[in-house]
C-alpha cells in the first residue's frame, strides 16, 4: 500500500502525468494506492478555498458595473455553492486514490493530541497547531492495526512532523511500536516513480501502444464506450453534408486515425501506456425525432489507459473531447470513411439475405436489425428484452423491406424496429420493468433472438393481433403473446407466461 500525504500530491490535476502514474499503479493491481481521509479534503479544499473570494469579487464587479450603466443589467450570479464545488473534487480524487478512512475514535485522539502539543503536532508561539496531520498519522496506525500483513510505503516531505522513518519522538514512538518494519518512507513523488515503475519511451512505445489500441477487444470497448457515453454531436452524414445526431442506435464501427502522446511505465513486469487516440466512428444514429435514422460519421480524441498485459483488459476512457464531423480533406480519414460505408453495405446485404432464406438470426451476426438498437430510445423497455414474448410478437409484425434500395434497406430496418414499440404502452412497460431485473447497457450483447425468425404468418393473422393492439389502447397483451410462443416453440425451453401479478 502506498500512502500519499498532502504534501506529496497537493494540487495534484486529474488529467497530469502524475495523475495517470497513479492510476497505472492502482490498474496493474500490483500495488494499492490511497490517502487518508484528511489528506482527500485538504486536497479538495486547497483547490476550493479561492473560491469564496473570487466570488466576492464577482459580485462586487456586477454591482459597480450596475453602477456605471442606466438600464437594469439582466446579469446576475448564481448562489455561492462551497459543497458543490469541494464535492467536485472529492469525487475527482476518489476516482485516483483509494482513501483510507479516520475513525471518530482516531479524530477525538488527534485533537487532544493537538491540544497538548505533542508530535506530530506541535506548539506555535502562542498556541496548538497540528490536529490534521496527527489524523493524518492515526490513520496509518489504524490501517496497519486494522491490517496485520500488510505494509505500506507513506510518501512525505514533511519529515519535520512526521520524522524520518528512521527514529520516532514521543508519543509517536508508542503509537508504531511492534509496526516500525511494516512502514517505510519516500520523499516524494518522483521516488514514487523510481522505486516502483520504470519508463518506457521512444518508438518501441509508440509502436506498441498503435498495436494494442488497433486491437480488436480495444476497438470494441472503445466503440461501447462511444455507444454509452456520446449523445448530441455534430458528424457527418451520409450526403456529406453536417448533421446533428442524438444518439447511437448500436455501437458503431470504429477505426483508429492516430495516436500520439504515448507514455509507458513497466509495473511488475507489465508496461502500463497512457495515450491520445483519434478515432473514426461510423454507424446507424438517430436525431431529434426518434423515427428520424440515419448514418453518420465523427472523429473523437480520447486519452485512454491500457496495458500489454492481456489484450481483452478492458480500457480506462480518463479523458474524452466532444465528436467533430470528420474532415473532408484529410486523405486517411476520408479513405477509412469509405471502408466502412462498404462494410456497412455488405453486412446489411448479408442479413437482409438471410432474413429472407429463413435463417436464424443470431445475435452476433445481426447489427441494423439489433432489437438492442431501439433500447436507447425507450430505457423503460430494458426488461422486456429479457423474454422471447416480445421477439415473438415483434417477429410477427417485422416485415423486412425487399423493395428499396441499399442503404436505404438499413435505415428502413431500424426505422420499423422503432416503430414496433409504440405497441407497447408505457404502463405495461413499467409494470414489467418493477419485477423484473434492469438490463446492463454496457452488456447488451448476446441478446436472445433465438425466437426471432423470418414472418410465415398470413396477412389474417397480422389483422386479428393489430387489432387486438388498438383495442388494448395499443398496449400489447402478454398474456395473448406467451400463448402463442408456447404453442409456436412447444416446450423447446423458452421464457414461461410472465405472471399475472407482473402485469397491469
Amino acid at each position: 500500500m502506498i500512502i500519499f500525504d498532502t504534501n506529496a500530491v497537493n494540487r495534484l490535476s486529474p488529467s497530469s502525468p502524475r495523475a495517470d502514474i497513479i492510476r497505472k499503479l492502482r490498474q496493474s493491481g500490483h500495488h494499492r494506492v490511497a490517502v487518508p481521509w484528511m489528506v482527500l479534503e485538504e486536497m479538495a479544499a486547497h483547490q476550493a478555498k479561492s473560491y469564496p473570494d473570487k466570488y466576492s469579487a464577482a459580485v462586487k464587479a456586477l454591482e459597480a458595473l450596475r453602477g456605471a450603466v442606466t438600464w437594469e443589467l439582466q446579469s446576475s450570479l448564481e448562489r455561492l455553492d462551497l459543497d458543490r464545488l469541494m464535492n467536485h473534487w472529492r469525487d475527482a480524487y476518489t476516482e485516483i486514490f483509494e482513501v483510507i478512512e479516520t475513525s471518530p475514535e482516531a479524530m477525538r485522539k488527534a485533537l487532544t493530541r493537538e491540544a497538548l502539543a505533542l508530535p506530530p503536532a506541535k506548539r506555535a508561539k502562542d498556541h496548538s497547531e497540528g490536529a490534521r496531520d496527527v489524523a493524518i498519522w492515526f490513520s496509518i496506525i489504524e490501517f496497519l492495526k486494522d491490517n496485520p500483513g500488510k505494509e505500506i510505503c507513506f510518501v512525505t516531505a514533511n519529515t519535520k512532523d512526521f520524522g524520518d522513518g528512521d527514529d520516532y519522538p514521543y508519543p509517536m514512538n508508542e503509537d508504531i511500536r511492534g509496526m516500525e518494519h511494516r512502514i517505510t518512507r519516500l520523499k516524494d513523488f518522483n521516488e514514487v516513480v523510481a522505486s516502483f515503475t520504470k519508463t518506457v519511451s521512444g518508438i518501441d512505445a509508440e509502436a506498441s501502444a498503435d498495436e494494442l489500441l488497433a486491437s480488436q477487444p480495444i476497438r470494441d470497448r472503445v466503440a461501447q464506450a462511444a455507444l454509452d457515453t456520446l449523445q448530441g454531436y455534430v458528424g457527418l452524414g451520409t450526403d456529406g453534408t453536417a448533421m446533428r445526431w442524438r444518439a447511437w442506435l448500436a455501437a458503431p464501427d470504429i477505426e483508429l486515425l492516430a495516436v500520439t502522446g504515448v507514455t509507458g511505465h513497466e509495473i511488475e513486469g507489465d508496461v502500463w501506456y497512457t495515450a491520445n487516440a483519434r478515432w473514426l466512428l461510423y454507424g446507424l444514429s438517430v436525431k431529434e425525432d426518434p423515427a428520424d435514422v440515419s448514418y453518420a460519421a465523427c472523429t473523437w480524441e480520447t486519452k485512454i489507459l491500457f496495458s500489454t498485459r492481456d489484450s481483452a483488459e478492458p480500457p480506462t476512457l480518463l479523458t474524452s473531447q466532444e465528436p467533430k464531423a470528420p474532415g473532408v480533406s484529410d486523405p486517411d480519414c476520408a479513405s477509412a470513411l469509405e471502408g466502412m460505408k462498404q462494410r456497412a453495405d455488405d453486412k446489411t446485404r448479408r442479413d437482409v439475405q438471410d432474413w429472407l432464406a429463413g435463417k436464424d438470426l443470431l445475435a452476433e451476426n445481426v447489427r441494423p436489425i439489433d432489437l438492442a438498437i431501439a433500447l436507447r430510445q425507450n430505457p423503460d423497455l430494458a426488461p422486456l428484452y429479457r423474454t422471447k414474448v416480445l421477439n415473438h410478437w415483434l417477429t410477427e409484425r417485422f416485415t423486412p423491406p425487399v423493395d428499396l434500395p441499399l442503404p436505404l434497406i438499413q435505415r428502413s430496418l431500424a426505422e420499423r424496429v422503432l416503430h414496433n414499440l409504440n405497441y407497447v404502452g408505457p404502463a405495461r412497460a413499467r409494470a414489467l420493468a418493477d419485477s423484473m431485473p434492469t438490463l446492463d447497457i454496457a452488456g447488451l450483447g448476446p441478446l436472445d433472438l433465438a425466437g426471432l425468425r423470418p414472418p410465415h404468418s398470413d396477412p389474417a393473422r397480422h389483422e386479428t393481433h393489430d387489432e387486438e393492439a388498438k383495442g388494448a389502447d395499443n398496449q400489447l397483451s402478454f398474456e395473448d403473446a406467451a400463448a402463442a410462443e408456447g404453442a409456436a416453440a412447444d416446450g423447446d425451453g423458452t421464457d414461461p407466461e410472465p405472471p399475472a401479478d407482473q402485469v397491469s
